[in-house]
């Protein structure tokens, strides 16, 4: 009878170890987000349209202020859809701003409203006046056709030569 009994208190913890062990386990385990994958990047650009890397005169100001222009220090790249540059001055993103961008060969600028969409510090152009450069991704909002058009041209023409 004894044997019994020890034999059944044995079955029973032995149940309670392995219950105790599977929630355990259960609670430790790694939940992964499940989710369908719609489409892998392949690394390459995702923006709508061609940018070019180039240097054009470009002048900006508020809308407020659209006789107090200033000079962009230097483009880096320019599309159809938007312009990066850099500046000695600090923007806000969301900040409107009118632009005009002087193409080569053309006698008058491109004008263009535009949003500034991000403001990166710029290392690569520190100099020892101390004056502190900003990189500024900036989208073209408010583009007339005709103007659209000849920045596009432009851009073809680059990207053609380059």
């Amino acid at each position: 009878m004894m044997l019994h009994i020890q034999i059944i208190l044995i079955v029973v913890l032995c149940s309670i170890l392995a219950a105790l062990y599977l929630d355990e386990k259960q609670k430790n385990k790694i939940k992964f987000p499940t989710g369908r994958l719609i489409q892998l990047w392949d690394g390459s650009e995702r923006r709508r349209y061609v940018r070019v890397s180039t240097n054009v005169h470009i002048r900006y100001s508020l809308p407020k202020e659209s006789n107090n222009h200033i000079k962009a220090i230097k483009t880096k790249d320019i599309s159809v859809g938007g312009i990066c540059m850099t500046v000695n001055e600090k923007l806000s993103p969301h900040l409107k701003l009118c632009l005009e961008i002087e193409t080569p060969g053309v006698p008058s600028p491109v004008c263009a409203r535009g949003e500034v969409v991000w403001v990166k510090d710029n290392t690569e152009d520190k100099n020892d006046d101390g004056i502190r450069y900003f990189n500024i991704g900036i989208e073209f909002k408010e583009v007339q056709p005709k103007e659209k058009e000849r920045l596009f041209k432009y851009i073809k023409e680059l990207n053609k030569n380059g």
